[in-house]
């Protein structure tokens, strides 16, 4: 497998690095240092709101790296405040304390996380308070042990995305999120019906959302069991064009998605069950498309960046091993 390195996450990001085998996300066991308070209780809806607050005491919180129970009491009542400032104020500095392995684990045993995800799934909240609430959920979710917690808002995270346009605020931190959400396979399935978007989103002029949807979609793309989804799904034809993308990452990320669809494919059959504009159709599709894409890839196999010919030859060598079966 190719190893490449995609960093997410916000804030303090140089507290940690984020590893994936063949461009996914696996994030390292190195551990901070844990709290002294052990013993840290969810707080009921007894606990007081916070309608007016001092920046300044969330400002303090924002670089510390074992939370305490009575930081955590703070932050579960001003999550809980009337006022959306505050309360994504308050999400972008859990967002920021997630940064540290320590604050992730405290933030699950004591519930904050799934005040978070309760948050998110409130109808009533605010673009700005969805945004900040992705975010910090991005941020959590690269703690495996957080994501179980993290998947039961994925419905509506996926429902989000389907919806989106490229122009809206909270896309990018969707995608952030889910490209979290899919180091593992066990939450692929979710994403299903978000991939006509993905692939959607993945041609689009925004660079970022250009790059972060196409990091979705190679994590889905190392999976055997989301190919035939992928396969099925409604692609724009413009979407091989992205094979010649000038943006380095993005050209790296669209080869490597072809490379894991076409390799997983024992036989290179069209069956009659896709529609002509599938993802289908336009990696194996008759005539001259094919023969273009092939030529794309050759092309790429003289790259200058190493990790672009590795993939490219892939895709080569994957249609040469099918000619070698059909004889």
């Amino acid at each position: 497998m190719i190893r490449s390195f995609l960093v997410v996450g916000l804030g303090a990001v140089g507290s940690y690095v984020i590893y994936r085998i063949v461009d996914r996300i696996y994030f390292s066991d190195q551990k901070e240092e844990e709290s002294e308070d052990t013993e840290i209780e969810r707080k009921t809806s007894s606990q007081p709101v916070y309608n007016n607050m001092d920046p300044l005491e969330l400002g303090d919180l924002t670089t510390c790296s074992s939370l305490s129970a009575s930081q955590v009491g703070f932050l579960f009542a001003l999550l809980r405040s009337e006022n959306p400032g505050v309360v994504e104020r308050t999400l972008r500095t859990i967002g920021n304390l997630a940064a540290f392995t320590s604050n992730q684990n405290v933030m699950r045993e004591s519930g904050l996380l799934q005040a978070v995800v309760e948050t998110l799934q409130r109808s009533d909240e605010s673009p700005g308070v969805q945004d900040c609430c992705c975010q910090a959920l991005a941020n959590l979710a690269m703690n495996v042990a957080n994501q179980p917690v993290v998947q039961s808002c994925l419905p509506i995270v996926v429902n989000k995305i389907v919806q989106s346009t490229e122009n809206d605020p909270v896309t990018l931190s969707i995608l952030k999120l889910l490209t979290n959400m899919t180091v593992l396979d066990d939450y692929h399935h979710h994403l299903y019906p978000a991939v006509p978007k993905l692939l959607q989103l993945s041609t689009t002029e925004d660079a970022t959302v250009q790059l972060q949807s196409l990091k979705v979609l190679v994590n889905l793309s190392c999976n055997q069991a989301s190919i035939e989804a992928l396969l099925h799904s409604p692609a724009p034809p413009t979407f091989l064009a992205l094979l010649q993308s000038t943006a380095a990452d993005v050209q790296l990320r669209a080869v490597t998605f072809v490379a894991n669809v076409i390799s997983s494919q024992e036989e290179e059959v069209v069956s009659s069950d896709f529609t002509a504009d599938s993802l289908q159709a336009v990696l194996y599709g008759s005539g001259g498309r094919r023969r273009d894409m092939y030529a794309m890839v050759l092309k790429l196999t003289k790259h200058p960046s190493e990790d672009v010919r590795r993939q490219a030859s892939r895709v080569l060598v994957a249609k040469m091993l099918r000619y070698d079966n059909q004889d």
